[in-house]
């Protein structure tokens, strides 16, 4: 199954699993409203192209797609555009879960990595089974942080007034030298 770089016109395809797999993700997770909020600033097909061809453009950013058959299956973004590199988005489609895909994708950003360098990457505490996937990949936790008030910071997503602090984990890789 072929990993490769993401073009614009993958926008649609991507916000396609998005709109599904996001509210999947964080449907017991925390309040209705942030996901709504995250669905509609970072996963808008407009917004996805922007992104997309900015990674493009970019020497230090990678949105990366998985697919079989000319489907895209799942998708990965790291960029480093803020204070320092961060994997800020990994989902696949529903159907597709405990195939590797996941592990496809996350192998291709390790390779592309130069040894020594690493990111890091925000997950909610509450959501176990990505814990221990990027756990298993090698990522450790460095710091205990609020989810909203972190992707507000480092992504720009505005939240509804009032929304509830969600317990969230900064997890760091390094490549191994």
């Amino acid at each position: 199954m072929p990993v490769r770089d993401a073009e614009p016109a993958d926008a649609d395809a991507i916000a396609a699993i998005s709109l599904v797999a996001v509210p999947e993700t964080y449907r017991d997770l925390c309040e209705a409203g942030v996901v709504r909020s995250i669905v509609e600033q970072s996963y808008a097909p407009e917004a996805l192209r922007a992104c997309i061809a900015r990674c493009g453009r970019a020497d230090d950013a990678h949105f990366l797609v998985a697919e079989r058959a000319g489907r895209i299956l799942g998708f990965l973004h790291y960029d480093c555009d803020g204070p320092e590199p961060e994997l800020h988005r990994i989902y696949l489609d529903s159907a597709e879960k405990r195939q590797g895909i996941g592990s496809m994708l996350l192998g291709e950003l390790h390779a592309r990595l130069a040894a020594g360098s690493g990111y890091i990457l925000m997950v909610i505490a509450a959501n176990h089974p990505a814990v221990a996937f990027y756990r298993k990949h090698g990522l450790v936790d460095e710091a205990h942080v609020d989810g909203p008030s972190y992707m507000h910071e480092r992504m720009g997503v505005a939240f509804p007034p009032g929304t509830a602090p969600v317990p969230a984990l900064v997890l760091r890789f390094t490549k191994p030298t």
